[in-house]
This record gives C-alpha cells, sequence and structure tokens, in this order.
C-alpha cells in the first residue's frame, strides 16, 4: 500500500469564528476573540476596524448554512481543512490531516471528496465493518475513475474536512458530541448535549462559589435539591458575575440559551418528536451553548480568584455562626 509521500496542490486550513459583516475578513475563533466580545460587547476587525457583534456574525452564518450543518458549524468552534491532491485509478493512498494543520486529538465531524478533473475521484477504504464515527485523522483513499477511457488514470481530487479540537474541560465532551450529532442531522440529542456541555461548565463554578460563605454540606443540598439550571442561568450566575466584577452575559446570549432550555426540555419531559427540532433551532442552540461554554471559561477564573485575608477571615466568622 502506498503512503502519502506526494504533497498536495493546494492546502489551507482554517478555523473562524463567522465573518465581518462590513467587508467580510474572516473573524478569529471563538476561543481567541471570546474574551473581547464578553469584555466589549464587540470584536474589532482587524481589516476594516469597524465593531463587529460577534454573536450575530456566528449566529447568522450558522443560519444561512443550516441545510448543511456540518459546515456550519466550522463559525462555532470547529475547523475546516481544504485540499486538493493527485490521485490514480486503483491505487490506495493515506492522507495524514496531522501534517496539513488538524490537530492529533482532533474529532472528524464530515469530509466530502470531489473530483476536479471530471474522470476521478476517491472513495473511503475500509474494512467489512465500517465506524459510525470517523475513527481518527488519516484519510484512506482508492482512486476511482469516471466514465470509459484508458486505464491507469491520474486525477486531481478536492478534499473538504470539518473537524474540532479537544480540549481538557469535563464540558467539553459534551459539546463536541453535541456537534457530532449535528453533523449527522440528529438535531434532538444535539440539543441535548448543548445544553448539558453549558450546564456542567456553570455548576461546579457556581457550587465552589458559594462553598466559600455556606457550609458544604448546606450548598450540596441546595444544590441537589434546589437550584435549577434556569435559576442557575437567570439568577444566581448574574449576580456573582455583578458580584465579583466578571462580564455579564449578552442578553442576545442569555436569550438563546433559554431557547434551548426550552427545546431540550420538550425533547426530555414532553418526548417532542426529533421532526420538530429543525436545523435553523439546533444552530442556533449550538451557537448559544458554544458562547455559553467560552463565557464560563472567561468568568470561572474570576469567579474563583483567591480570596484576601480579609474575606477569609469574614468567611470564616460566618461559618462559625451558623447553627
Amino acid at each position: 500500500m502506498e503512503q502519502d509521500t506526494n504533497n498536495p496542490s493546494f492546502v489551507e486550513t482554517r478555523e473562524a469564528a463567522g465573518s465581518c459583516p462590513h467587508c467580510a475578513y474572516v473573524m478569529p475563533r471563538l476561543v481567541d476573540c471570546a474574551a473581547e466580545y464578553f469584555r466589549d460587547g464587540f470584536v474589532s476587525c482587524k481589516r476594516c476596524g469597524k465593531q463587529v457583534d460577534l454573536w450575530q456574525a456566528v449566529v447568522n452564518k450558522a443560519a444561512r448554512l443550516s441545510g448543511i450543518p456540518a459546515w456550519a458549524l466550522a463559525s462555532l468552534g470547529a475547523g475546516q481543512t481544504n485540499l486538493v491532491i493527485p490521485m490514480e485509478s486503483g491505487k490506495y493512498r493515506e492522507v495524514d490531516l496531522c501534517k496539513h494543520g488538524v490537530p492529533a486529538d482532533a474529532k472528524i465531524l464530515a469530509r466530502n471528496y470531489t473530483g476536479q478533473t471530471g474522470d476521478m475521484t476517491a472513495v473511503e477504504w475500509h474494512a467489512n465493518a465500517p465506524p459510525l464515527r470517523f475513527p481518527g485523522t488519516v484519510l484512506r483513499l482508492m482512486g476511482v475513475p469516471f466514465g470509459e477511457g484508458p486505464l491507469p488514470r491520474t486525477g486531481r481530487v478536492a478534499i473538504a474536512v470539518v473537524w474540532i479540537r479537544g480540549d481538557e474541560s469535563d464540558a467539553w465532551p459534551y459539546l463536541t458530541t453535541a456537534f457530532e450529532a449535528a453533523a449527522a442531522h440528529e438535531y434532538a440529542p444535539s440539543m441535548v448535549f448543548a445544553q448539558s456541555a453549558v450546564e456542567i461548565s456553570m455548576m461546579p463554578v457556581i457550587e465552589q462559589r458559594l462553598r466559600r460563605r455556606v457550609p458544604a454540606d448546606r450548598v450540596e443540598n441546595f444544590m441537589r435539591d434546589s437550584l435549577t439550571y434556569s435559576h442557575a442561568l437567570n439568577v444566581v450566575l448574574p449576580y456573582l458575575s455583578a458580584e465579583c466584577g466578571a462580564p455579564k452575559l449578552p442578553g442576545a446570549v442569555c436569550g438563546a440559551l433559554n431557547k434551548l432550555r426550552k427545546k431540550r426540555n420538550a425533547i426530555i419531559h414532553k418526548g417532542a418528536k426529533a421532526a420538530a427540532v429543525s436545523a435553523e433551532d439546533t444552530m442556533e442552540g449550538l451557537c448559544a451553548a458554544a458562547f455559553g461554554f467560552e463565557y464560563m471559561r472567561n468568568v470561572a477564573p474570576i469567579l474563583l480568584a483567591e480570596q484576601s485575608e480579609g474575606q477569609i477571615a469574614m468567611d470564616k466568622k460566618l461559618e462559625e455562626n451558623v447553627p
């Protein structure tokens, strides 16, 4: 079997969060510009210098591409790699995506193969039991000719791959699963996992913060028996953020997270049919989850910052006075 020894004639790997509505220049990836957006309420375009509402830029692009959800995810945190390679009919070839800008821990969400010369394409080569989800980051391809003509023949094949990075956060696997489900047009489970990603990002931070002023057993009981996700998102988190001087969650993002919560509850508690969840709703919900996840990534260090000696003494005194 031949290995990937020839260089592609074209390679592009891109990670971006929508584009500037004024000049169409791509914005930085969400993880790189989210802090600026939460702090200032906008991101400055690096080409035209105008202020861009990052939420609107991302959600608008995702909505436009909702009919091809895997490619819509490229504005929410997923990356996209495009390359063109020569393929020979009947020949096997491996393409290691890690050599073309894709991280080794990436999860492949979608891929597409398109012949560029009209007489050649590529298909994936696999064993008798093809995996349900794409494994690893190596494409295993076989050149397939189109139509009549002499053999063997060589042609160019364009490859487009959408992928998402790994992350050490406890909540990240839920977000990647939500992305995977959306890419597979499985919209109902995508919404469920999307909210779970935000909830798992938020609840432990709130619990750790409350434990500074309330005995641990009472906090545990409160978190388990009384605090709903809705109250945490709409009451507790805004209060803690304001108290600690952290940026406020933008109203548009909070509204979209509440809409996602209602959709998720309809799926879980009312048995809403999967067909009732549209691609557009799913893209908006995933946008909300991606922004909610990044918001918690940015404000958690502020909410959990080390206390001053005076605060520690006050908290200890409060705990001693609790009956």
